[in-house]
């Protein structure tokens, strides 16, 4: 999963205070601007200008005047407006209709068919509601002022501001019931979709289990067993696919860590040296899933029970580094790691050197400032999660993954003066396109270094009590294969704390979803003040996109973009040029770098004015199985009520002026 931001409430209340400034003065400005549009095509351009001011002095005594009780009466009358059109019905049959023949067409066989069904109904949910809301919002006061229904309105002692407020807080409640409804639905949907049980072929007991051939180590289909599978047998068929159950042999060494699951183990025997050999049974994953195995009984009469599906229903918390810093091949710090000639600049990478330069110095460094047991838990083996990206320069031999290592270092307040703890590298091997985890003990060999660079003392340390006795931990990324890279970027590693439920992370993302829909209901409310119905629409469509599309359009108004801006990229365009070369000094050149200063410069102010609608987005945490942290989610509320409070003054000044003009 892509993770490019990593909101922090508090951090963000700052800024997040001038950008509600910036939205309220610029709804005010604008309200103000079409208010004189409109007055100035019923009075003229001089009288317009005193119906504008004389809005404006009324604008203070109206805030303070507005009623919550008026406010709910229009709240009560928008909701039955809307019900009357039958817009509601409509949306909840179609959202209906989708579920009911939806699942025909999920594929449960899939890899990862959890991924399918959770995307489906966020997305399902999300493009009919803000249809909806769009719907609602953008006819309604427009075709009351067309059948003049709006004059048994205003002619009562109602303000502009309880009118355009009432109707958003009437549709938005309306709204809100129906997407709780349609959450509550889609969880059900999907937890009856993935759900299912497997029995063993044959015979529910161990002793039916067929043997493995130690020369082949294959199944019975021809696949690959596990190292250590004994025994193995398979399960029926069900939602498209079916396991290997596998009799596996776990040795462990007396003073190991015991297994803390004692359910699926057939047998337990003392081997040479005071081993301790367990005889266990084991779902092979498939499709994304497992089952959990009870045992009942012991030996080859013991009868084997499959439970539930496992591994679907997933909420990860995972406690990430505050940044990532490479280094190239010389040591030397680098923003963006080494440059593979890929356009994406999401991952920076990490080369392993050459057999001309074996000593490359080129890393990744994770800095952990909250590195704490009260955080991860004080457990033994610590779950290090990683999702790798690989650069080959040769493909070599293609069933051999790129090696990997990892180091734990202590982050001394003083390293002139401190001595630090260094680990020794873990070496792995990369799993590209997924998530691979590393259990890493919680006791790592290592070495005390004095700041000097002498190692003081060697032996065993606590990555808690040693390495991070300060809370700080620096996790050092490294490829150990000449000519390969390993890509990575900051949410590529981090450590899993204890999973979050699913059915709460399952609701923050359809939190994300009310956030949408509020804003679209504030814009269509607030555009129909001052547009008809169809314009209404087309113009809310247009701020969704530049909403949805905000981070990619920031991107094109970066100074180091290559290719200049949009005229000198049409320029380079027509003659030819590469976006490298450099353009003739001249006149030409500095209009149109100019020019394009003032579109790039238009259309970033323009992403700060629209919506960013991907900050209120959470559908990719609950596909991929991530917990959506508090964090996003109060900057989302945020936003949504920044905006929510903009365009109601937006629409205020415009509906104000609006009936004034009559």
């Amino acid at each position: 999963m892509v993770v490019e931001e990593f909101p922090n409430f508090l951090e963000w209340v700052g800024p997040g205070l001038l950008l509600l400034l910036g939205i309220s003065v610029a709804g005010a400005i604008l309200g103000i601007f079409l208010g004189y549009v409109v007055a100035s095509f019923k009075h003229g351009p001089f009288e317009a200008f005193y119906v504008v001011a004389k809005v404006i002095s009324e604008a203070i005594p109206d805030a303070f005047g507005t009623s919550p009780r008026r406010i709910l009466a229009i709240a009560r009358l928008s909701i039955k407006e809307a019900m009357r059109r039958r817009v509601i019905l409509v949306t909840f049959a179609i959202f209906a209709g989708a579920l009911l023949f939806g699942g025909w067409f999920m594929n449960a066989g899939s890899d990862n068919p959890d991924q399918i069904y959770v995307n489906f109904v966020l997305w399902g949910t999300q493009l009919l509601i803000l249809l909806m809301g769009m719907l609602i919002s953008a006819f309604s006061l427009p075709e009351d002022i067309k059948n003049k229904t709006i004059y048994t309105i205003v002619t009562k002692p109602v303000r502009a501001t309880e009118i355009v407020i009432g109707r958003i807080f009437g549709f938005g409640a309306l709204a809100t019931a129906l997407l709780a409804l349609m959450a509550l639905i889609s969880f059900a949907f999907v937890w009856r979709g993935l759900s299912h049980d497997h029995e063993i072929v044959d015979s529910q007991k161990v002793s039916a289990f067929y043997d493995i051939d130690p020369e082949t180590r294959l199944s019975n289909r021809g696949k690959r067993v596990s190292p250590n599978a004994i025994k193995a047998a398979e399960t029926t068929f069900e939602s498209g696919h079916r396991h290997r159950v596998e009799l596996v042999e776990d040795i462990r060494k007396p003073d190991e860590k015991q297994p803390e699951d004692t359910s699926n183990i057939v047998s337990q025997t003392i081997g040479p040296d005071g081993q301790i050999i367990y005889h266990r049974v084991i779902v092979i994953p498939t499709a994304g899933h497992t089952h959990r195995v009870t045992i009942n009984g012991t030996g080859d009469d013991a009868t084997v029970e499959l439970g539930p599906a496992t591994g679907y229903f997933r909420a990860r918390v995972p406690v990430y580094s505050d940044g990532i810093q490479f280094f190239d091949r010389q040591g030397a710090p680098n923003k963006r790691g080494i440059d593979v000639g890929k356009e994406w600049g999401y991952r920076g990478y990490v080369d392993g050197g050459s057999r001309l330069a074996p000593n490359s110095l080129s890393k990744a460094d994770f800095m952990f400032s909250d590195f704490d047991a009260s955080v991860l838990g004080d457990e033994t083996i610590l779950p290090l999660e990683m999702s790798l990206g690989v650069f080959r320069t040769y493909k070599g031999d293609i069933e051999k993954r790129v090696i990997g290592s990892i180091q734990f270092e202590s982050v001394p307040e003083d390293p002139a003066s401190q001595n630090r703890f260094q680990s020794d590298s873990i070496v792995f091997e990369t799993n590209e396109f997924q998530i691979q985890t590393l259990p890493i003990s919680r006791k790592q060999p290592g070495r005390l270094i004095a700041p000097d660079g002498s190692t003081i003392e060697q032996g065993v340390f606590d990555l808690f009590d040693d390495y991070a006795k300060n809370k700080k931990l620096n996790l050092v990324l490294r490829c150990e294969d000449y000519n390969q890279y390993i890509g990575v970027a900051r949410a590529d590693v981090y450590f899993r704390a204890t999973d979050d439920l699913y059915w709460a992370n399952f609701f923050k993302g359809y939190l994300g979803i009310w956030c949408q829909m509020m804003v679209v209901i504030a814009m269509g409310v607030s555009f129909s003040t001052f547009l008809s119905a169809p314009i209404t629409m087309l113009a809310t469509i247009v701020t969704m996109i530049v909403g949805f599309f905000t981070p990619f359009i920031r991107t094109m108004t970066q100074e180091d973009v290559a290719g200049g801006g949009p005229i000198e990229s049409l320029f380079r365009l027509v003659t030819q040029k590469n976006m490298e070369v450099t353009l003739e000094t001249g006149i030409g050149t500095t209009l149109m770098e100019q020019s394009d200063n003032l579109l790039v410069g238009g259309l970033s102010t323009l992403t700060y004015l629209a919506p960013n609608f991907a900050q209120m987005n959470f559908a990719d945490f609950l596909t991929y199985g991530y917990s959506i942290d508090s964090q996003r989610l109060l900057v989302a509320i945020a936003l949504t009520l920044a905006f929510c409070f903009g365009l109601s003054i937006l629409g205020y000044f415009c509906l104000k002026t609006r009936e004034i003009a009559k």
